[in-house]
Order: structure tokens, then sequence, then C-alpha cells
């Protein structure tokens, strides 16, 4: 009789558990990512004016662009996050200072995790951009607009030290050629 109560009792808490752990899937999994991003920067105390992008890897990876201001400089910052049992969780955060000036143009480059990343500024009348490295490989970056328009581009290549970028306009017109060079030991 005992060994059927204990047998019982294990079952019960077994089935508890499977119950919660299903639950708690079904609420991560119907989280909105805006939102979890939003609470993952709070925990970590960052603020930040604007979430401009967010680049999935894949499904339990993200990338975060975002970008804050300071009267003479912009900041912009890229974290990543992973998808764990837990909801989604701080990886690693990077961010970049850049002198506001009129520029058609600028860009950083950073490492983070195992992806290496261009990113920065561009006036809001640019509808896209397309970079031609020296070696012939050509890109085409994402825009993302917040407080700014920003450009980011994921490398999954080799990345390169200087390449130019042609900037056009909604009806495809050309509105300058910049070449930029990026340290890329920083």
């Amino acid at each position: 009789m005992k060994k059927k109560k204990v047998i019982m009792v294990t079952m019960t808490i077994i089935l508890l558990i499977v119950i919660c752990y299903f639950a708690f899937q079904f609420v991560n999994q119907n989280q909105d990512i805006e939102d979890a991003i939003e609470q993952e920067f709070r925990s970590l105390r960052i603020y930040m004016e604007e979430i401009y992008a967010i680049e999935f890897l894949d499904d339990d990876r993200a990338m975060v662009f975002y970008s804050w201001a300071h009267p003479d400089f912009s900041n912009f910052g890229v974290m990543e996050l992973e998808k764990t049992w837990r909801g989604w969780q701080f990886v690693e955060a990077i961010s970049n200072r850049m002198e506001r000036k009129n520029a058609w143009l600028k860009g950083v480059y950073a490492e983070i995790t195992d992806h290496a990343i261009l990113r920065g500024p561009t006036w809001a009348s640019v509808d896209k951009i397309v970079i031609i490295t020296d070696d012939g490989r050509e890109y085409t970056p994402e825009l993302g607009k917040a407080e700014r328009q920003i450009w980011y581009l994921i490398l999954e290549d080799e990345p390169f030290e200087e390449a130019t970028f042609i900037l056009y306009d909604s009806d495809g017109e050309v509105l300058r050629e910049e070449v930029l060079q990026f340290d890329l030991n920083s």
C-alpha cells in the first residue's frame, strides 16, 4: 500500500512538472519579441532611445540594433539575444560612438559573438544602398529608421577595409557615391 502511494505521489509530481514545462513554453513562444527585448534592456540597465531593427539569425538568436544620442555624438549599439527555456536572454552587446556632423554616410566595423557587422547613419532621403568592395563583392545593407536612418550589414564572409557605397533615392536615382574605410582592428 505504501509503495502505491509513493508511486502515485511521484507520478503526480512528474505530471505537474510536465504541465508546468509546457505552459511555460507556450507563454515563451507567444511572447512578443519586442516586449521581451525591452524587458531584457531594462534588466541590464541600458537606456536607449530607439530600437531600429531586429534581425533573427535563426529561431533562437536575434540581433537587436539600437541607438541613443547625446548633444554632440550619436551612439549605435548591437545586442545579441538568445532564446532559452527562460525566454530571451542577453548574450553580448557592443556600441560605437560617432560624432554628429553633416555627412551623407558614416560607418563602423564591429564584431559580436561570431558575426562581423558594419553599420552607421545615413540621410533620410536614402532609400537603398549598394556596397561594392575592391574585389568585386556586392552587398545591399538593410535600412532601419529610428531617431535617424541607420544602415547595417551582418557579413556572412570576410570583412573588408574599404568599399564604395552607392546611395539611391526612392526613384532609383543615384544620390551620391562615397568610399568608406573601416578599421578592422577596433
